[in-house]
């Protein structure tokens, strides 16, 4: 396939696939930060916007498995405090709490995967249209994790943006309508860097 045909894959090979993942779930992980110092409000844009850029080029199979390891290293970044409550506090040995807090954040990121997986299937080359996508798949995801399925609302994108420039926003679109503008102002990023 030619690259930038729809369905071509133009990551690198298989053997590079441990590390690709591994940076995904860095990125997902460090936009936490924004979450504890209301300066770094631009980090999940910037984490959206690397998600999607490798989004644009991947296999269903293969965008599934960056938005698993992107969501589990966000999920893992900000609920770290479950091992220390599940392993000081409740007993349990170390070894066993670090894989209950993994298992939790990797089940957690499955609606992220399915949307990854969604977008990288439905994603038609088309900018805009494209951007509405992969926005309109993230707030399904974190809707899905939130409010639907497991009531797991914890580190939501939109909560990164109280201290944002567009904070005013909030009390009308509320932490998903943030959310979703986190994912946009991603995708838009995303697009204008691979222009």
């Amino acid at each position: 396939m030619p690259i930038g045909a729809p369905g071509a894959d133009l990551e690198a090979p298989a053997r590079a696939l441990p590390l690709r993942l591994g940076l995904l779930a860095l990125v997902g992980a460090s936009q936490t930060l924004a979450f504890v110092e209301s300066r770094a409000w631009p980090l999940p844009v910037l984490g959206a916007a690397f998600l999607f850029l490798t989004l644009r080029q991947a296999s269903p199979a293969r965008a599934a498995l960056h938005g698993l390891a992107y969501g589990s290293g966000w999920l893992v970044a900000a609920v770290w405090w479950l091992f220390v409550s599940m392993h000081y506090y409740g007993g349990l040995p170390a070894p066993l709490a670090a894989v209950a807090l993994l298992a939790l954040c990797v089940a957690l990121s499955l609606y992220l995967a399915a949307a990854s997986a969604a977008f990288a299937a439905w994603r038609r080359g088309r900018p805009v249209q494209d951007a509405l996508l992969f926005a309109a798949l993230w707030l399904l995801a974190e809707l899905a994790r939130g409010v639907w399925f497991t009531g797991f609302p914890w580190a939501a994108s939109g909560y990164a943006w109280v201290d944002a420039p567009w904070a005013w926003a909030a009390p009308l679109v509320g932490v998903y309508g943030m959310g979703w503008g986190v994912a946009l102002a991603g995708a838009a990023l995303g697009l204008a860097v691979a222009a």
